[in-house]
């Protein structure tokens, strides 16, 4: 069932359709990188096993910045900290673009995955932080539809970019672009959002503390297994289409955009279908979603489904658990820490997008990308699984209690902004 219609407040509209042109941006300069950015690995020598470790090795750097990142938000204030990670996440894609050697490349990865870090839920924070008591769960739902459905639009976007562009642009330029267009978004950030003060009386290592003592806590344990499962599969596709594609069709960026854009469509049809979602049943759609995503990754890479159809599937599938899990996620967390325990899910997230690309690089190495596929979705299933167990056993984990401001919040917090 869907979600209660009700009218927005006015500043909440027009905050809302900054939020909205932020995460359009951001998604387009970010899959014009991920169109292309194994293509500019394998052109600059990189081998199979080498792009599983590098695309390991900058999700662990990643890691170690997610962590902390959040409380960085909390403690100084989201728009600060939004600005600095488009900094450093565009300096990071222009790098990449530049870079005329492998290492420097790496270099450029790694502070472009900084920066995304940084960035990371700070847009959410700021506008669900500004939501009042009135109609707050299904308030929350809507701006996490709408960040990942905007999201998916500027991928597709994206997409077409390097469809169109690289009849006459390399892939290392157009990467180059994508970080121009960050960095233009960064310089905006302070007239584009309100600003948002934090707390800077509480030190980072107690906001963290706090935040990691929830979040592993048995209440969160079922949104933390569908979380690393989510990040596994996605991992697995973002690491996998683009070497299936180059072993069917060969090298051809042109067509790189053409498949991202099909792909990044269904990813929006899929956020898109989150709409008909109750926002207060999540957990009944998310599990189920994330444990189906292998299985059209795994017969399009054996070839019993055509390549573009299993990616299509799967995308679809991404699209919906995404949104839900986000929704799911933020009805749980607390105003106070909302970015840190983000980050603290994020970081756990992560730790199984590692684990994936790296297994995925070795095995395709040892013996094929099929193989390498089929074991590596596994990964996925086990997460989902372990969410619905999990549920049953923790049935805590569905009280949405924690949607709720905390009292000394809720008489200062305005409706809009």
């Amino acid at each position: 069932m869907a979600e209660t219609e009700f009218p927005t407040p006015p500043g909440e509209r027009s905050l809302i359709r900054r939020f909205t042109a932020y995460s359009l941006g951001t998604s387009l300069a970010d899959f014009v990188y991920g169109a292309v950015f194994v293509t500019i690995f394998l052109g600059r020598g990189a081998e199979p096993w080498m792009v599983g470790s590098i695309m390991a090795g900058a999700n662990l750097v990643g890691l170690l910045m997610e962590a902390p990142s959040g409380a960085l938000g909390d403690r100084y204030g989201h728009r600060r900290l939004l600005f600095v990670g488009l900094l450093s996440w565009g300096t990071g894609f222009m790098l990449v673009g530049a870079a005329p050697t492998l290492p420097l490349t790496l270099m450029g990865m790694c502070l472009g995955t900084i920066g995304f870090a940084l960035h990371s839920g700070t847009m959410s924070a700021i506008l669900i932080n500004r939501v009042g008591a009135r109609d707050r769960t299904a308030r929350i739902a809507r701006i996490v539809r709408v960040g990942a459905l905007s999201g998916r639009i500027g991928s597709a976007l994206g997409a077409a970019l390097v469809m169109v562009a690289g009849t006459w642009l390399p892939a290392g330029p157009l990467v180059a672009c994508g970080g121009l267009l960050l960095l233009s978004l960064a310089a905006l950030a302070p007239l584009s959002f309100p600003d948002a003060p934090g707390r800077p009386d509480r030190r980072i290592g107690v906001i963290v503390l706090e935040s990691v003592s929830q979040v592993l806590s048995r209440r969160f344990a079922p949104m933390v297994a569908l979380a690393m499962g989510a990040m596994s599969a996605t991992v697995l596709l973002v690491a996998s289409w683009q070497p299936m594609l180059l072993e069917r069709f060969g090298q051809d960026v042109r067509l790189n955009g053409l498949f991202l854009l099909v792909m990044t469509l269904s990813l929006a049809a899929g956020a898109t279908a989150a709409r008909w979602v109750h926002p207060r049943r999540p957990h009944v759609w998310g599990p189920p979603a994330v444990i189906a995503v292998g299985v059209p990754l795994v017969l399009a890479a054996h070839g019993v489904v055509p390549l573009i159809v299993g990616l299509i599937a799967a995308e679809f599938l991404i699209g919906l658990a995404g949104v839900v899990a986000g929704v799911w996620h933020q009805l749980m967390f607390t105003d106070a820490d909302r970015n840190t325990m983000f980050s603290t899910i994020s970081t756990l997230a992560l730790l199984a997008g590692v684990a994936t690309s790296f297994g995925f690089g070795l095995l395709w190495d040892l013996w094929g990308i099929p193989i390498a596929v089929s074991v590596m979705a596994s990964v996925s299933v086990i997460g989902g699984i372990a969410s619905l167990a999990l549920i049953r056993f923790f049935p805590e984990s569905t009280e949405f209690t924690e949607a709720k401001m905390d009292d000394s919040d809720r008489s200062s917090e305005p409706e809009s902004s």
